[in-house]
């Protein structure tokens, strides 16, 4: 550690002033950007607290929050109080429990302290307006609504009937500008108020806007209607839409985007209808089951009873009884006999009970245009696939299917597609911002790198003369970008190096005439291994000798070697 602050402070004290001075500023801005980006990165995001406060409970709320260590600023004048997105739940819940902000009516607040003296039935006005100032209160807390006042009728609770009363209720909002309450949130202030009043009910509730347009009137009969054709209507369009962007994505992949248009009408059927139907078929005996028989038999034996007196009044008479006389003379047998039978056959009868749902389809309406470049055969053939997907039938006159072509206009299409390339545009630009701060710290990085890099190189030591070679040579390694010299040691061959900005060497062997005869590119410490080793062979005097004799009398080498060979 101590050798690389020894380095570190060498290099450092061998640097000239201005690159010194140059190094210094490039930290300390490398160093300012990187707090920069910290305090902008760490910056947190504010959200809306409260808005309309009135200044004291502006002043009293910023105190609170500033007593709890949470970080708020206001606008609009002190109406708007600001925290940090991430504490804006710890705020409210330390605020509420200290009452804040008091803005609004005093609530249930009139109560703490009673007057002295106060009558029954001071009390119970005083209740009644404090349950109105606290459902004021609330509702006014709701997104859309900046103001709320209520009104209570309390009912009469009287032992007899014909002096009993309901209470009612009346609500005003004002909305906030460009608000609107939805159908939901003005059921939800209904039963607010409803469940918060003993004994009142929802249609004895009125809710109106600043502007005294009714927006809920629940013991109206045209309320409710208005709310059965609302509900229709939403139904109707919900489905007409369904089936219009079913339908489009066929066309779109059929004939191409922007090909072809569809609407589409509906008309529901919301009534629930049950049906009991009995149908009884004609009786078949030989089918038909017999659920009963009754046979009746009569018989008479001996003879036959003669004839009594003439019909009327006076066969009937008692002198003339209408009682036949006994036969004379014993005349032959009588037998009378009658059978009567009565089957009861199982009546063939069938009973349906049907409950058909709502939502059945009265009429339905589909329009379609086609671009006038699509050919007839696909026209005909989109206009048979719509009346086959509806259900166009000649026996169904509420089925209705049109395809007519026109001609496209494009221009809103085009304008479509440049304003969406603008907004990507202006996204990338946006994030381009965004990642702006990162990109000039990238710069600022490489740059100094770079800067740094050139001064070590330049400061490095040069490299000295590294031996003495016999016959007054000399062997040396250049540093720079200029040659520094050449390597020679009295014999026909030489060595130059040259060191350019990167370190690296260019290593030329060239004869007494001047060529080249070898050219490498070597790292400083390969060089200098290199050269080392050419130092080591030509500062041998054997090898110099031995170089000599070989080169004065080759054919005695060449008998030499043959020798070893053979041996």
């Amino acid at each position: 550690m101590q050798n690389a602050v020894n380095r570190f402070r060498d290099w450092w004290a061998q640097l000239p002033r201005t690159t010194r001075i140059a190094l210094v500023g490039g930290v300390v801005g490398l160093l300012t950007l990187f707090v920069a980006l910290g305090f902008w990165a760490s910056a947190p995001t504010y959200t809306t607290l409260y808005t309309g406060l009135s200044p004291a409970d502006s002043a009293a709320v910023v105190q609170a929050l500033r007593e709890k260590n949470i970080p708020v600023r206001t606008s609009g004048g002190g109406s708007v109080v600001e925290v940090p997105q991430e504490r804006s739940e710890e705020a409210r819940l330390e605020l509420a429990s200290q009452g804040l902000p008091k803005t609004g009516a005093p609530g249930y607040a009139r109560l703490e302290k009673p007057p002295f003296g106060m009558t029954q039935s001071m009390e119970q006005n005083t209740l009644r307006i404090a349950l109105e100032e606290e459902l004021a209160n609330t509702i006014r807390h709701l997104e859309p609504v900046e103001s709320a006042r209520v009104h209570i009728t309390p009912g009469n609770d009287s032992p007899f009937a014909d002096s009993r009363t309901e209470p009612t209720a009346s609500v005003v909002v004002a909305l906030k500008p460009d608000a609107t309450l939805t159908r939901e949130q003005v059921r939800g202030i209904v039963h607010l108020v409803s469940h918060s009043v003993e004994g009142l009910k929802p249609e004895n509730v009125t809710v109106v806007d600043s502007e005294a347009r009714p927006l809920w009137q629940g013991g109206d009969q045209y309320a409710v209607d208005n709310e059965l054709i609302r509900t229709r209507r939403e139904a109707e369009r919900a489905y007409a839409e369904e089936l219009r962007r079913q339908l489009q994505q066929h066309l779109d992949r059929v004939l191409g985007p922007n090909k072809s248009s569809v609407m589409v009408q509906a008309e529901l059927n919301l009534d629930k209808e049950e049906v009991q139907a009995q149908r009884v078929e004609p009786l078949d005996p030989n089918r038909a089951a017999v659920i009963s028989e009754t046979t009746a038999t009569e018989r008479l034996n001996g003879n036959p009873p003669a004839g009594g007196g003439a019909a009327g009044i006076a066969g009937n008479r008692a002198e003339n009884p209408m009682y036949p006389a006994a036969p004379l003379g014993g005349g032959s047998v009588g037998e009378y006999n009658r059978e009567d039978t009565v089957r009861n056959y199982e009546i063939n009868k069938q009973v349906e009970h049907i409950i058909r749902a709502p939502g059945r389809i009265e009429r339905l309406s589909v329009a379609t245009l086609v671009d006038e470049s699509v050919p007839d055969e696909a026209l005909t053939a989109v206009r048979n696939w719509l009346e086959a997907t509806v259900g166009v039938a000649p026996n169904q006159p509420n089925r209705i299917v049109t395809v007519q072509r026109v001609k496209f206009d494009a221009s809103q299409a085009e304008q479509a597609a440049k304003e969406q390339q603008a907004r990507e545009a202006a996204q990338r630009q946006e994030l381009l911002w965004r990642l702006l701060p990162v990109i000039l710290l990238l710069i600022v990085a490489i740059f100094l790198a770079r800067v740094i890099g050139k001064q070590i190189r330049r400061s490095a030591p040069q490299p000295k003369a590294l031996a003495a070679l016999p016959g007054g040579g000399a062997m040396e390694v250049g540093a720079g970008v200029a040659p520094a010299g050449a390597i020679t040691d009295g014999s026909e061959h030489a060595l130059n190096a040259v060191v350019d900005e990167d370190g690296i060497t260019l290593v030329e062997e060239v004869d007494p005439d001047g060529a080249v005869i070898v050219r490498k590119r070597r790292g400083p410490s390969v060089i200098e291994e290199e050269l080392a080793e050419r130092i080591r062979e030509r500062t041998q005097p054997e090898l110099l000798e031995i170089q000599r004799f070989a080169d004065n009398k080759p054919e005695h080498i060449a008998a030499l070697l043959r020798n070893w060979i053979k041996n």
